[in-house]
């Protein structure tokens, strides 16, 4: 029992890891259950409508939000490790007063985006624009309860939030209730979520604004935040596309099949994350070889379990769709699989690297020349493949950003071979191309009855 309870035990690694995942699996439950709810509870053709209507908020809010929060959590924790006690505690405040400020112009940005081009939904668009403000300031709270060593209260915390948003929106949805109905709830969960994180803020920060330690802050940020913002904004972009011009079910379609599977964006992610902290602070005491050895065992770890398993679910994606989703929904699993290739930039952390240097100008080279090739790709790929073309063009794209930043790193004198196992990822790399490639040219027969 000992040995169960060691192994098992919470740290700065696997706690963040536990969290995303909770996280990426509500939302990844939440497609599952509409999907399923939506096609029994309601008339033929009506369900991908309301998951159209839904998919259609969170790609709004995530486009609005996307790229500085990311940017702000991914440099606050290297930030925060680099700082000294008092700056510690001050920047959790102002990280919190930052994320507020800009989430109150996503909100009213929300506001507008309803009124002027989706007018008859737009009471719908004012309640989420709540969300929006109320819950992205939220974010500092996990990341307190993660700096802070706090790890058991992060995962109760994240289980409590991340079942209430499933629930609050799922059930009213059940019993025939608005979709506006369910986003009224989420406001009251939000409410919540932000009070808790004053609460935190108050025990384990200086409640003051401290506007030079912002603008070091945002030094930090402001690069990396405009790299995000150029490469992510592809994926947001893409899905703008398919809305604009193809019918509300083929956006559903699209939403529901051009992502990753929750497990593994969180694994890598979070590895990132980690890492860039660990990096940051070992290269402080003058240890950089050891942090990056340390990173590229951890990415000879993941990639052995993650490299097999997309080549098993792309084998299986078919009767993953026919299981988990609707009918109108199930050809997604092609596009699905075009996504699953992203495991192959996702397995080699020069971004990482960069992070914990602090060397975050050269993402604004990098990801302009990335979104330049993906809207070229893209237009080409459109014509040969329609909407399936646009994935190709964004794996493509993603990959040539690794590449890109690879080659930064060598420059700066840091070998890919120094914080990746090289060998076996191309190994990994090959056999899961060949796979995707066969996927391609055998069609599996369908599970009876669906």
């Amino acid at each position: 029992m000992l040995l169960i309870k060691n192994r098992f035990e919470l740290n700065k690694f696997n706690s963040l890891q536990i969290y995303q995942f909770l996280r990426f699996g509500s939302f990844f439950a939440i497609s599952i259950l509409l999907a399923k709810i939506t096609y029994f509870r309601y008339p033929a053709g009506f369900g991908p409508l309301i998951i159209s209507k839904f998919e259609l908020l969170l790609l709004l809010s995530g486009s609005l939000t996307f790229f500085w929060v990311s940017s702000i959590t991914n440099t606050l924790i290297p930030f925060y490790n680099a700082s000294n006690k008092d700056q510690q505690k001050r920047i959790l405040f102002n990280a919190f007063a930052l994320v507020t400020v800009l989430s109150l112009l996503a909100g009213i940005a929300t506001v507008i985006i309803g009124y002027v081009k989706y007018p008859e939904n737009s009471d719908l668009f004012q309640m989420f624009a709540l969300v929006i403000f109320l819950n992205t300031p939220s974010y500092i709270a996990d990341y307190t309860l993660y700096l802070k060593g706090k790890y058991r209260s992060l995962i109760i915390w994240g289980a409590i939030t991340f079942t209430a948003q499933i629930v609050l929106l799922c059930v009213p949805i059940f019993f025939r209730l608005t979709l506006n109905y369910a986003i009224n709830l989420w406001v009251i969960l939000s409410l919540l979520k932000f009070n808790y994180t004053i609460i935190l803020l108050m025990k384990y920060s200086t409640i003051s604004v401290n506007t030079r330690l912002i603008s070091d802050f945002m030094k930090k940020v402001i690069p990396f935040m405009f790299s995000i913002l150029l490469a992510g904004s592809m994926d947001y972009i893409n899905s703008y596309i398919v809305e604009f011009y193809y019918s509300e079910v083929d956006f559903a379609v699209f939403r529901y099949a051009a992502k990753e599977l929750p497990i593994f964006l969180i694994l890598a992610n979070s590895l990132s994350n980690i890492y860039s902290g660990e990096i940051a602070n070992l290269n402080k005491e003058g240890n950089l070889e050891e942090a990056l050895a340390r990173l590229k065992a951890s990415s000879r770890k993941l990639m052995r379990w993650l490299f097999p398993a997309t080549i098993i679910f792309i084998f299986v994606s078919k009767y993953f769709f026919q299981l988990a989703y609707n009918h109108d929904l199930v050809q997604g699993y092609r596009i699905f699989n075009i996504y699953l290739l992203l495991i192959i930039g996702r397995m080699v952390y020069p971004q990482t690297v960069i992070m914990g240097l602090m060397k975050n100008r050269i993402f604004y080279l990098v990801s302009t020349n990335y979104l330049i090739i993906n809207c070229i790709l893209s237009y080409w790929f459109i014509s040969f493949w329609g909407i399936e073309g646009i994935a190709y063009a964004f794996v493509i794209s993603c990959t040539i950003e690794k590449i890109l930043l690879m080659i930064y790193c060598k420059m700066e004198g840091i070998d890919v071979r120094k914080y990746t196992a090289v060998g076996e990822f191309l190994l990994y790399s090959v056999l899961t191309l060949i796979a995707f490639f066969i996927s391609l040219n055998i069609e599996l027969p369908n599970i009876p009855g669906l």
